[in-house]
């Protein structure tokens, strides 16, 4: 699948980079020390064929989003039949690979002393930021996990799975401490790297998996306050790399001649057969004249039947192209403030912030007027404005407890255990520590 990103076997055990082991030479100076914490960021985006769209692809697959029609090769996660140690082992590979180059980050930003308190505290929070972002992407994926804070441990592979409870305490814990080591400021002319609004905008999220309803809030209403972001009224104009209502982007670095991304390589037909297609329950369950499906959707008819497949990322081919992976904008921000403002009791306030979504693409006013319909209108708005964008349909379903109630009825094969993906074999036979999740065959 391309997830990995090396060939160096060391590489994709450890992420420590091998033409950067020494960290008293890597984090010795400004330039150096920069051009490493911005290896995170490329190894995860790095071309139009990334990290993070595989992790986002598999999780629209595992829910209700979409699945490729044609390529058969991806069908275990389209069913949700994944084989016992085999089918995630190169996404569990991918992110422990730059969780390693985050830890390794950190241990030698921490230890440096020939950096400015600026350089140091901006390059420690983007650190702690990623390996916040990927710990939560893992655990969302497997579960408990290995929780390796150090480049030793990671090295020596015997780490044992530490509760998910306990790994959403240390993702909260980076991302407080990333927060106030950075400002406002985004570090270069695009949204590209992390800022204090980035964090806050995530913790916004992390919150509605951790409960914390009022910190959920404070966070968002930070973002939203802030007088930085806004809701771009023009639906075309939402990803594109000079959206106002983005607030974290990742830059794709051309090193093949192509600026398109992944989204739009691989989702967009190619001929006039289709792709990657949106599954009929969602395509279907768009209110009349949501001006999001006109925008974001786009039909086509093959086999004398129509689909209909995800049109966020308009490019599929080009040298120089203007749109980039969208992680984090204003509207899911919106959404995660309406959250927990509904389990504040504070339906009024949640009316509001959904309101401000569903009028955005062309709907009335919100009819939940209790905190259950608000929970409710709030999971399906999630699903017709997130679609596609970061795996947030497959991680709410089961954040929320509706994973098997939504995917029984249109997965035959459906098992709650499949809310977990296995554990890769490589990693039990190395780990004698690691047990595999319940219900995949030893």
């Amino acid at each position: 699948m391309g997830i990995a990103g090396s060939s160096c076997k060391k590489f994709i055990e450890t992420g420590i980079p091998p033409t950067n082991i020494d960290a008293s030479t890597a984090f010795s100076d400004s330039a150096t020390a920069t051009s490493s914490v911005l290896g995170i960021y490329s190894a995860i985006a790095g071309s139009s064929s990334s990290a993070m769209y595989y992790a986002i692809t598999f999780g629209a697959m595992s829910a209700d989003e979409g699945y490729f029609l044609l390529n058969t090769s991806y069908d275990n996660f389209k069913n949700n039949t994944l084989a016992a140690g085999n089918d995630g082992n190169t996404m569990w590979s991918a992110i422990y690979a730059r969780i390693g180059r985050a830890n390794y980050a950190i241990e030698g930003l921490t230890a440096a002393n020939g950096l400015t308190t600026s350089v140091k505290n901006q390059l420690l929070g983007e650190a702690k930021f990623w390996r916040a972002w990927l710990y939560f992407y893992l655990s969302q994926y497997f579960g408990d996990v290995p929780l390796t804070l150090t480049t030793k441990a990671l090295e020596e592979g015997l780490t044992p799975k530490t509760a998910i409870a306990a790994v959403r305490t240390q993702i909260v814990k980076d991302l407080v401490e990333a927060k106030a080591l950075l400002t406002d400021k985004y570090p270069s002319t695009e949204r590209a790297r992390i800022n204090k609004k980035v964090v806050s905008a995530f913790l916004s999220k992390v919150y509605l998996y951790t409960g914390n309803w009022a910190g959920a809030e404070t966070e968002a209403t930070e973002v939203i306050n802030s007088g930085t972001y806004s809701i771009v009224t023009n639906l075309d104009n939402v990803f594109l790399n000079t959206s106002n209502e983005t607030i974290w982007q990742l830059s794709l670095v051309n090193t093949s001649g192509v600026a398109a991304t992944s989204f739009g390589a691989q989702y967009l037909p190619a001929s006039t057969s289709p792709a990657f297609v949106l599954y009929d329950t969602l395509a279907n369950t768009f209110e009349a004249n949501d001006l999001r499906k006109a925008s974001w959707a786009k039909s086509i008819v093959y086999d004398n039947k129509t689909f209909y497949y995800p049109y966020k990322y308009k490019v599929r081919v080009t040298t120089t192209g203007n749109e980039y992976p969208v992680m984090l904008r204003l509207a899911e921000v919106y959404l995660n403030r309406a959250e927990a403002r509904a389990n504040l009791d504070n339906v009024s306030g949640a009316q509001a912030d959904l309101n401000v979504v569903r009028g955005r693409a062309g709907l009335g006013e919100t009819s939940a007027e209790t905190k259950v319909t608000l929970l409710a209108a709030l999971l399906h708005e999630r699903w017709v404005e997130l679609f596609t964008e970061t795996a947030d349909r497959w991680f709410n379903l089961k954040r929320t407890d509706k994973a098997t109630e939504v995917l029984s009825l249109i997965k035959p094969q459906w098992k709650a255990f499949q809310q977990l993906y296995p554990i890769p074999m490589q990693s039990m036979n190395s780990n004698p520590n690691l047990k595999d999740n319940d219900g995949y065959i030893k």
